[in-house]
């Protein structure tokens, strides 16, 4: 029996994304065995991180490197880190921030906020949200002697109708303007480990260490300008600072490390081609039912290096249904919808390999066949 099952639960198969209400990702045995190797003992913990974070910044071809709680607490140590830099004074009253002469944070303004809301997330380091026009000529507007950052969300759906990073981080050095992207979600490919900060001059990137990363689901990683990762680590646990409430233990931090040391080295061609493999199966079981549609596609649903499998449903069927159906069935499974932003037709589901152990998609394959068959 399970853990899951000794706790009354059913074990889901994910055939979707990598999403934090599934769990993120799967982890490989290396990792695993790394983190119960890191929980048999103790260790001066300031020198693993320091170990740990040094490792990170090699792997992803950074100056510097920070590993935390998720992107969601990059963004907030990023943010207190822009607005106190070295000073500890300041560290030490966040987010009390009314006399900092610089407390303001610039993001763009438009739809993709509400696609987004991890910006919010900005707010808790005490920060000042200013939001402007989604362009270019807004920025030299809006930044004044009270800006400490300009944040960005990058991913093919979230800018549409925004400037792209690679319009808006060159304004931003110009105007000697911290620039932090937030991509948590924004791999593969594996280069943009190093994309953002070392090619379009980003002074901070975010990632999540429990998505494609495969590391523990709490963790994730900063990188970029020494200067500012330093007081990222300052501000964070152990100390007692805004950051302590985003503490890494040890078998995280041998998780994380061990996961980007195996995700960085692996073949990219070969991860594709092994998730191109199981879609294309996928797709050949599927078309054997009448009224059904299908397309693989060469990117994921935010531009990722990725595969996926698009499924016209026949008609009277719809994704939402389709949904409910295959997480009620004898081994539940959860099977991609589009929210409605992605503005696709309410019969398309979307089918992701990425998190598929060896025959789970035989097992989402028939019971998409049920649901198409259910009268």
């Amino acid at each position: 029996m399970s853990f899951y099952e000794k706790l009354g639960l059913q074990p889901i198969i994910n055939a979707s994304e990598t999403y934090t209400n599934l769990g993120g990702s799967l982890m490989d045995p290396r990792t695993l065995e790394a983190m119960n190797d890191a929980a048999t003992g103790f260790v001066d913990l300031d020198k693993l991180i320091s170990a740990v974070c040094k490792r990170a910044a090699v792997l992803t071809k950074n100056e510097a490197a920070f590993v935390t709680t998720g992107a969601a607490g990059g963004v907030i140590l990023a943010a207190a880190a822009c607005m106190c830099g070295d000073d500890l004074s300041k560290m030490d009253i966040l987010p009390a921030t009314e006399g900092f002469e610089k407390n303001e944070i610039i993001i763009y303004d438009g739809a993709f906020r509400d696609l987004v809301p991890y910006w919010k997330l900005i707010k808790l380091s005490g920060a000042k949200i200013i939001c402007i026009k989604p362009s270019i000529e807004a920025i030299s507007a809006a930044v004044n002697e009270h800006t400490a950052a300009f944040f960005m969300f990058p991913a093919s759906l979230y800018e549409k109708g925004i400037p792209t990073c690679e319009e808006t981080i060159p304004v931003l050095k110009r105007l000697g303007v911290t620039a932090v992207v937030d991509v948590a979600a924004q791999l593969p490919p594996i280069s943009n480990l190093w994309y953002y900060t070392q090619q379009l001059g980003a002074d901070a990137a975010i990632f999540s260490g429990g998505k494609h990363i495969k590391g523990p689901q709490s963790t994730g990683l900063i990188v970029g300008r020494p200067d500012l990762i330093n007081s990222c680590r300052l501000l964070a646990s152990p100390n007692c600072r805004i950051g302590r409430a985003f503490k890494t233990g040890k078998e995280e931090l041998a998780g994380f490390i061990t996961a980007l040391e195996i995700f960085v080295n692996e073949s990219e061609d070969d991860k594709f081609d092994r998730q191109l493999r199981i879609l294309q199966k996928l797709e050949k079981t599927l078309s054997e039912n009448k009224g059904l549609s299908t397309k693989i596609l060469y990117e994921g649903r935010l531009g990722t290096h990725q595969p996926l499998l698009l499924v016209t449903l026949p008609e009277g069927k719809t994704a939402e249904a389709c949904n409910r159906f295959t997480r009620n069935y004898k081994t539940p499974i959860d099977v991609g919808v589009y929210p409605p932003e992605f503005e696709m037709p309410e019969d398309v589901i979307f089918l992701n390999a990425y998190n598929l152990k060896q025959d789970e998609d035989d097992i989402a394959a028939c019971a998409i066949t049920e649901y198409i068959n259910e009268i």
